[in-house]
């Protein structure tokens, strides 16, 4: 599979896009927008990987790819352009109307939440995937591939369900640069990619709690670990998907046991009374806050508890 540099703009038939109105040739369209995927702010893609399963997780797992699927309704709330009548009736241009796109999911009320998490100002660029599998975006400074700058990002209201339809979540947000998808796009035709993009899996947000306070002297840490969206226990984590820190000092633990009823006992260094400890999902062989069990990823927040006397 070719490098991402040179697949850009490359449609099926070899034909490059190019400046001009004739029609000859292989014409790239962008289908229905099936999922969106959300990176920092001037984050630019390596166009000398191959955009493989591979790449994209190392990324995702860096922290570069927030990704939103199960797109229901993709409602394009562009305004129109603003013109100026002249004295003698011609018109000029005084304003372009700044893309500007909302989005449907029935994706349940913990995604709802997340989508609260993204509300912000400047924080984010976008790529559009569309029910084909094909990408757009826009091209960075060094030739290579990014996605439109974005400034406000807000989720909607919750929708309540009601006699006639479901529940709905929706989030709203506004290209800034206009030029970026009016003339500066970049579409990679999801046929030159070895997988289907919209079967990329967003990272999934696990929820830590301490059974028990430790007290004085204890070596183990009592540790519960479910899905955040439905309560459900994480199977299989290991030493290395977690950090333990003691008063500033971060390790991972040096043995992880799963118990009967699926919590975890982590063991640590022996604990003293007042000693701060805090805990977490971490990668400790990449120095990353996500964790892969079984290709699928997961990142937690950070539980934090004071040692009790004994």
């Amino acid at each position: 599979m070719a490098a991402l540099n040179n697949i850009m703009n490359l449609v099926s038939c070899g034909s490059g896009a190019v400046l001009g109105t004739g029609l000859k040739g292989c014409r790239p369209f962008l289908k229905k927008v099936s999922s969106v995927i959300f990176t920092p702010a001037g984050f630019r893609f390596d166009g000398s990987r191959e955009l493989d399963l591979e790449y994209l997780q190392e990324e995702q797992d860096a922290g570069n790819i927030i990704i939103l699927s199960g797109i229901r309704a993709f409602t394009d709330n562009t305004p129109d352009n603003t013109n100026e009548e002249l004295e003698d009736g011609s018109l000029q241009l005084t304003r372009l109307g700044l893309y500007q796109f909302n989005l449907k999911f029935v994706n349940g009320l913990y995604f709802n939440r997340a989508l609260a998490s993204l509300s912000g100002y400047g924080n984010y660029d976008v790529l559009f995937v569309d029910t084909d599998g094909s990408l757009l975006g826009t091209e960075a400074i060094n030739g290579s591939l990014k996605g439109f700058t974005v400034g406000m990002v807000q989720s909607d209201k919750l929708q309540f369900a009601t006699d006639a339809q479901g529940q709905r979540e929706g989030v709203t947000f506004q290209l800034l640069d206009r030029a970026e998808l009016d003339s500066e796009y970049v579409f990679v035709q999801g046929a030159q990619l070895e997988f289907n993009l919209n079967r990329l899996p967003g990272i999934n947000q696990v929820r830590l709690s301490y059974v028990t306070t430790p007290v004085d002297g204890a070596t183990t840490l009592h540790i519960k670990a479910v899905a955040e969206q439905d309560g459900k226990p994480i199977d299989g984590l290991i030493p290395a998907n977690f950090l333990v820190d003691i008063n500033g000092v971060s390790a991972e633990p040096s043995a992880v046991v799963q118990n009967a009823d699926k919590t975890y006992n982590l063991t640590v260094p022996a604990l003293a009374t007042n000693d701060e400890v805090s805990t977490q999902l971490y990668n400790s062989v990449l120095n990353q806050n996500i964790v892969r069990l079984d290709e699928d990823g997961y990142k937690s927040n950070n539980v934090y508890t004071v040692v009790l006397a004994a």
